[in-house]
């Protein structure tokens, strides 16, 4: 498993923060203890979930298939894994839904739910 942050200032533009690169054949396993979104800024993903923090299968369980743009709910104590799918580099934001919703995006009521401009998760 290999991350880390891009921290990079080009003239003009902000610096990219909490941006976690994930190169193809590695994984990252999360488990958050408050609710976080997942959000992909270049790639594709992978993500597995587990059943959640109740141990009871529900729509959140299971593999998902993310692109740049797209969006994950993730509740507290479920597990996530985080895969590059295919030969792309992964990059993607992990942050608190608190901070999130500070900037103007919007928790859901159902934190496993895929948020994206451009459709839908696919689902395995």
């Amino acid at each position: 498993m290999t991350t880390s942050n891009v921290l990079t200032v080009q003239p003009g533009r902000a610096a990219a923060q909490d941006i976690a690169v994930l190169v193809p054949g590695s994984a990252q396993s999360l488990r958050p203890r408050v609710p976080m979104s997942l959000r992909v800024m270049s790639g594709r993903a992978w993500i597995t979930l587990d059943d959640g923090p109740n141990g009871a299968r529900d729509q959140a369980a299971g593999d998902l298939f993310l692109h740049a743009g797209q969006m994950l709910w993730v509740a507290p104590g479920q597990h996530a894994v985080v895969e590059p799918l295919g030969s792309e580099v992964l990059q993607f934001r992990w942050r608190a839904a608190s901070a999130v919703a500070r900037e103007g995006g919007r928790a859901s009521d159902q934190p496993w739910q895929v948020q994206s401009a451009e459709g839908d998760a696919c689902r395995a």
